[in-house]
């Protein structure tokens, strides 16, 4: 073995290393502010739950799915220095169908949030001429739909691959990418399931915040005190759609140019793009934890409930004895 070869191998196990150490420090924070979330919101059961959390609440679940059965799969191949475990057939299709359902997912659902909290602001009168019914179904078609279509398109094109069959590198992440992304299926899982909610999402937050500026500054009393709580939600959902198009961006950007530039465009920053897409899942629940304030004033005020309680009757026995001096 070359002294080159050494060095390689020192520098993929370095990287493999620190992103096991990256994942690791964000898993177990994403974990408990989705926890404290979901009992936030199932404790208060008498408090009803707003039309805008509904949908965040859902890609908030799948979310945690993600992180606590489908990232441990990656992080594992990163602590074993890039060795996939167990190196069998079975667990590299069941890995990548599941990966890939679940990221489609995510981004369907936040397509969906996007266009939805469009509505919400600008078509609330709309919404509400629906009736009871119609706006339930709006609020649980779409839902539903984003959560079926990526496991069935990719039991087809992963599971039962009719186009290609797969070749096994136990060395590589997801057992290297599969067969059905050389061809025309794989052209157009890039531009439907991937760039094609990237591209949504970036026109309608965009749209989002442009119409909420402008009117926001056109408006004056009640009315403008509406538009703030409506400027509220367009930066919640810009925040979290950041968080998403962040790693998903430059991934579509480094795919496109693979096929209509050279197989080499990027090349050396694959793993990096690939690595940022494990991150949002990570990020997530702590952006809308940031967004949620009603649930910080009362973690807060629970947090300090006995410190204050300890603090107080000091400071009014202190205040009292002021008081009989002075008198």
């Amino acid at each position: 073995m070359s002294t080159n070869d050494t060095n390689n191998i020192v520098s993929y196990s370095l990287a493999y290393s620190a992103k096991f150490a990256i994942l690791i420090a964000f898993e177990i924070p994403s974990i408990l502010v989705s926890i404290l979330i979901f009992v936030y919101f199932g404790w208060n059961r008498n408090t009803p739950i707003k039309d805008h959390h509904h949908s965040i609440l859902v890609l908030l679940v799948v979310n945690f799915v993600q992180v606590t059965t489908d990232l441990p799969m990656p992080m594992d191949f990163y602590r074993l220095g890039g060795i996939v475990q167990p190196a069998t057939s079975a667990y590299c299709t069941w890995w990548a169908w599941y990966e890939f359902s679940l990221n489609i997912i995510n981004g369907y659902l936040m397509e969906w949030i996007s266009i939805e909290r469009h509505l919400l602001i600008f078509h609330s009168g709309f919404l509400r001429n629906l009736g009871a019914k119609k706006r339930r179904l709006l609020r649980i078609v779409p839902l539903v739909l984003c959560m079926i279509w990526p496991p069935i398109y990719y039991c087809i094109v992963v599971i039962f691959s009719p186009m290609c069959e797969n070749t096994r590198y136990f060395d590589n992440l997801l057992c290297g990418l599969p067969c059905y992304l050389m061809t025309s299926w794989g052209t157009f899982d890039l531009f439907f399931n991937v760039i094609f909610p990237v591209l949504i999402i970036s026109i309608f937050n965009l749209a989002l915040m442009v119409r909420v500026i402008n009117q926001s500054s056109m408006v004056v009393g009640r009315v403008q005190n509406n538009w703030r709580k409506q400027k509220k939600l367009a930066l919640q959902l810009g925040m979290i759609s950041f968080v998403y198009l962040a790693a998903w961006i430059p991934l579509s950007i480094d795919h496109l140019g693979q096929i209509y530039i050279g197989p080499n465009f990027l090349l050396a920053h694959s793993d990096t793009f690939n690595f940022l897409v494990y991150l949002v899942p990570l990020v997530l629940p702590i952006v809308c934890l940031m967004w949620m304030h009603k649930l910080i004033i009362k973690l807060k005020s629970r947090l300090f409930r006995q410190n204050g309680a300890m603090v107080l009757p000091a400071n009014d026995t202190t205040c009292q004895r002021e008081r009989r001096r002075i008198g």
